[in-house]
């Protein structure tokens, strides 16, 4: 497990989060149900994996029959304009946004419910600014009281179930955050 934490990223975040803990008798069946049935917002970041996968594709066409290549991007972009409208999912979304350790392994964060290690999250994530969304079951990997700010409690948590496509968002996500804090350091370090 520590290699495969070691092989993504991890940034200083605010999302919108809600996390909601699964009691060990409900876990395998919710946990089926997420890999079945897919949440709505799901189809959107799968249609935008996929999109993904063939951007090379798409460079091909536009270099050989531009007027198709500028359609099918138009055609994408409607597309995507349509499942954002669709498939928004605000019911999760009622919490503020929190400051997290964000990485496409895992999430760390304060809570006022303390949890054991082992324990099973199911954790409905909007990104900002994108609003990109991401549901994942995560397990509890430590809870430690914190020292500043009593009643709180410092929880981190790996991504155990979670789908491709949302893997590949955090993934981007945290890339995109680390690419915009360099590019502003070294404006800073110019002036």
């Amino acid at each position: 497990m520590s290699q495969e934490r070691r092989r993504f990223f991890r940034i200083e975040d605010i999302v919108n989060l809600n996390a909601e803990f699964i009691d060990d008798q409900q876990a395998p069946q919710k946990i089926d149900q997420f890999w079945s049935d897919r949440h709505r917002f799901s189809i959107r970041n799968e249609f935008n994996y996929q999109v993904e996968q063939h951007r090379g594709d798409l460079r091909a066409i536009k270099r050989k029959m531009p007027e198709l290549g500028r359609y099918l991007e138009f055609m994408q972009d409607q597309v995507n304009r349509i499942t954002e409208q669709l498939l928004t999912n605000e019911e999760h979304f009622s919490h503020h946004n929190q400051l997290v350790s964000l990485s496409a392994q895992g999430i760390a964060f304060h809570s006022e419910q303390p949890a054991n290690p082992g324990d099973i999250a199911e954790l409905h994530l909007k990104l900002n600014p994108g609003g990109q969304e991401v549901v994942t079951f995560a397990r509890v990997i430590s809870c430690t009281a914190t020292e500043d700010k009593p009643g709180l409690y410092n929880l981190a948590l790996d991504f155990e179930h979670i789908h491709d496509a949302d893997r590949e968002i955090l993934a981007k996500h945290v890339h995109h955050k680390q690419m915009t804090a360099i590019s502003a350091a070294n404006s800073d370090d110019q002036k």
